[in-house]
C-alpha cells in the first residue's frame, strides 16, 4: 500500500513543490491550505501526472479552535497518514506596539502550536506505520531580529520541540526531521504582515535565494531514506551560515544590533 503524506501550507513554493516530488515517489497526498481553488487544481494535476491519489482540504491552521475538525476531516477520508510535514507558516515584521493582538496569536499558532497539535493528534497513525514528521523551520531560528521577532521566536521554538520529539519519538519507530532554508524564492516575503513603520524601513531578501522545487527535492530524498532521522540545510552556503550563526552568535547579535540602528536612523 502505498504511503500518504499530509502537507500543509500544500498550496505554493516549497509545499506545492513537495507534492510533487513525493508524487513522483507514488505517496498518496492530503493537501492542505486555505486556498480551495488551487488545492483542487494541484490535485488534479498529481492525479494525472502521477497517478496518485491526492485529497484537497480548505482549512485555516492558524485557528487552534478548528484542530479537531481538521482531523476528523483526515480521518473521514478512511485513511492513515505515514507522512506529516508541517510546512505551514507565517510572517508578522514591526515594532510590538504596533503588532495587532490577533496578528499575534494566529502567527504563534501557525509556526508553532498547530505543528505540535498536529502530531500529537496523528501520532497514532505515525506509530503504526512507523512513519515521519517533517517541520519546516527556517535558519532565522537561530537569529533573534528586532520587529521579527514574533516570526523567529516561533521558529526557535519549533527548532526546540523538533529536537526534542526526535528523542522522545525515536522509540515508536518514527522519525522527526527538521529542514531550515534559507531565503527560498516563495510568496512568504510578499505575504508576510508589515505594519506602517516596518513598512518604510524594510528590505528586501539578502542572501542567495533558493528555488523551491531544490529545498522540496531535498526534503522528499530524506523522507525517502528510513536511516535518515536529523536535520535539512539545503545548500552548502546556508549550512555553513547555519553554522557560524551558532558558533558566531555574540558577533551576529552585535551586526544585527548594528543593521537595526541604522534602519531605525532612516525614519528619523
Amino acid at each position: 500500500m502505498s504511503k500518504v503524506a499530509l502537507i500543509t501550507g500544500a498550496s505554493s513554493g516549497i509545499g506545492r513543490e513537495l507534492a510533487k516530488e513525493l508524487a513522483i515517489r507514488h505517496y498518496n497526498l492530503i493537501l492542505v491550505s486555505r486556498r480551495r481553488n488551487v488545492l483542487e487544481g494541484l490535485a488534479e494535476e498529481l492525479r494525472d501526472k502521477y497517478g496518485v491519489n491526492a485529497w484537497p482540504i480548505d482549512h485555516d491552521l492558524s485557528d487552534l479552535s478548528r484542530i479537531n475538525e481538521l482531523v476528523d476531516r483526515v480521518r473521514g477520508l478512511g485513511i492513515e497518514v505515514s507522512i506529516l510535514v508541517n510546512n505551514a507558516g507565517a510572517g508578522l515584521y514591526g515594532p510590538l506596539g504596533e503588532l495587532n493582538d490577533d496578528d499575534i496569536v494566529r502567527i504563534v499558532s501557525l509556526n508553532y502550536l498547530t505543528p505540535i497539535l498536529l502530531t500529537k493528534k496523528f501520532l497514532p497513525d505515525l506509530a503504526k506505520n512507523k512513519g515521519c514528521v517533517v517541520n519546516v523551520i527556517s535558519l532565522a531560528a537561530y537569529i533573534s531580529i528586532p520587529w521579527f521577532g514574533i516570526y523567529t521566536s516561533s521558529k526557535a521554538a519549533l527548532a526546540n520541540i523538533t529536537d526534542a520529539l526526535r528523542i522522545e519519538l525515536r522509540p515508536l519507530g518514527i522519525r522527526v526531521i527538521g529542514v531550515y532554508p534559507g531565503y527560498v524564492r516563495t510568496n512568504f516575503h510578499s505575504n508576510t504582515i508589515v505594519t506602517p513603520t516596518a513598512s518604510r524601513a524594510r528590505d528586501s531578501p539578502k542572501g542567495p535565494v533558493l528555488d523551491p522545487g531544490y529545498v522540496a527535492n531535498k526534503i522528499a530524498e530524506k523522507i525517502d531514506d528510513p536511516r535518515f532521522n536529523g536535520d535539512i540545510v539545503p545548500s552548502i552556503t546556508y549550512r555553513m551560515a547555519g553554522v557560524f550563526l551558532r558558533i558566531l552568535y555574540p558577533l551576529v547579535r552585535y551586526y544585527v544590533n548594528s543593521w537595526f540602528n541604522k534602519s531605525i536612523g532612516r525614519l528619523a
